[in-house]
């Protein structure tokens, strides 16, 4: 083993979906946020070129480039980041709202992008954007009266003309996304659903906790599926909808014990599906994954004829709940825990040969612009300083066995830029 794998501390955490994350850091950094540097060596603070719009990287080299930015406060920098960040921004909402309307950039007058940019300002009042270049006109679908500065300003759009393209506002009523979506997978059109049924659907909405709506136009239902709280007064509002009469439509709530994604995998390879197990082991499987301390779920593996549910286990804490699992009965299916040392040990000597080959994949390859890796048994987050084709050609591959899913967040992305201006 190498030095400088000598000093990677292999971190593992369970996520609440019940897989084994395990991240590569270095040693001595506390507070894992699982986006550290992998590499020993250094920081990633490489400055690359930003890339364009059609490349969906980075915002065009930032507003007011070239300008003297040295000797910044940190105040001065947090504010360029915040021009960076919004630049960004920006460019990227247009480039979805022309590639929405299968539109590239190109087929635009540079003044219509830029007049597009602009009125991104007022997203808050925006449902969406339309364009329509049969006509030549951009429409925007707006919802008065949620800012009244705003109405205001974007009203001013109404009617602008940029070369030979119209700028037009259509005012709606406010409706939630989620009313919307509802809508769309009954084919319904908003007219049909009466106004106090959208308002009730708005008001349980705030609520949280809800997992997906239906509507039943047939039979004049309005179904809302929700997880289970631990929460009593959350579970007291949730019940207090079920049955409810709002203009002659009926609310249902079916409420769901959570699943991990690793039960239901594992429950799909015994040839059962995750609604045939009781509701009472659905409940137990959702108390071990959140609340027992019985160390890092390895997997799960379940036994229908038998009625049995296995967990494996690696680092299993000195205080552990792992006898008040073990042997537990619950409607009719038994829970056994299981931690093999010899298996544990060999774990972490994968563990560590796959930070060694990522450590490594990282250096050899620094035109991937790769910060960290975050990895599960099944994929590897792969963060990115910038995202460029080289990186995104990654995405959706497989990488010692797993799935590589391309990670970059554009905060980090305009602080790094604007403390590199600074001099920093």
């Amino acid at each position: 083993m190498t030095k400088a794998i000598l000093r990677i501390i292999i971190a593992l955490a369970i996520v609440c979906a019940g897989a084994l994350i395990v991240a590569v850091h270095l040693a001595g950094e506390d507070n894992y946020s699982g986006t550290e540097n992998v590499t020993p060596e250094g920081s990633p603070m490489e400055s690359d070129p930003p890339g364009d719009m059609n490349r969906n990287v980075t915002p065009e080299q930032a507003p007011g480039e070239a300008q003297e930015t040295k000797n910044m406060t940190s105040k001065e920098i947090m504010e360029r980041a915040q021009e960076i960040y919004a630049a960004w921004h920006r460019s990227q909402t247009v480039e979805r709202v022309l590639k929405g309307s299968n539109i590239t950039p190109d087929e635009l007058p540079d003044g219509v992008i830029e007049e597009l940019k602009t009125t991104v300002q007022f997203e808050d009042i925006i449902r969406t954007w339309d364009v329509d270049p049969r006509n030549k006109q951009i429409v925007i679908y707006a919802s008065p009266a949620l800012n009244e500065e705003h109405e205001k300003e974007l009203s001013a759009v109404q009617g602008r003309q940029v070369g030979d393209w119209t700028f037009n506002v259509v005012w709606e009523p406010y409706v939630p996304s989620f009313v919307r979506e509802a809508l769309d997978a009954a084919n319904m059109t908003l007219d049909e659903l009466p106004d106090e049924v959208t308002e009730e659907m708005e008001k349980i909405g705030q609520t949280g906790g809800i997992r997906k709506w239906e509507l039943d136009p047939r039979n004049n239902r309005v179904i809302v599926y929700t997880y289970f709280s631990r929460d009593a007064k959350h579970e007291q509002e949730v019940q207090a909808v079920q049955g409810k009469q709002v203009a002659g439509w009926t609310f249902n709530v079916v409420q769901e014990y959570y699943v991990p994604e690793g039960v239901r995998q594992a429950l799909k390879e015994a040839n059962r599906a995750a609604e045939e197990l009781p509701d009472e082991v659905k409940e137990e499987i959702e108390d071990i994954v959140q609340s027992a301390d019985i160390g890092s779920i390895r997997k799960w593996e379940f036994d229908p004829q038998n009625k049995q549910a296995t967990i494996y286990v690696f680092f299993v804490p000195k205080k552990n709940d792992m006898d008040a699992v073990q042997g537990k009965q619950i409607a009719g299916w038994t829970f056994n825990v299981v931690h093999n040392l010899e298996d544990e040990k060999t774990y972490e000597k994968d563990l560590e040969r796959l930070a060694a080959e990522l450590v490594q994949f990282k250096k050899d390859h620094p035109e991937l612009q790769i910060s960290s890796f975050a990895t599960s048994p099944t994929q590897i987050d792969m963060w990115v300083r910038s995202l460029t084709p080289e990186n995104e050609a990654l995405n959706g591959t497989v990488m010692h066995n797993r799935i590589v899913l391309i990670q970059w967040s554009p905060v980090d992305y305009a602080i790094r830029m604007a403390r590199e201006e600074a001099g920093w």
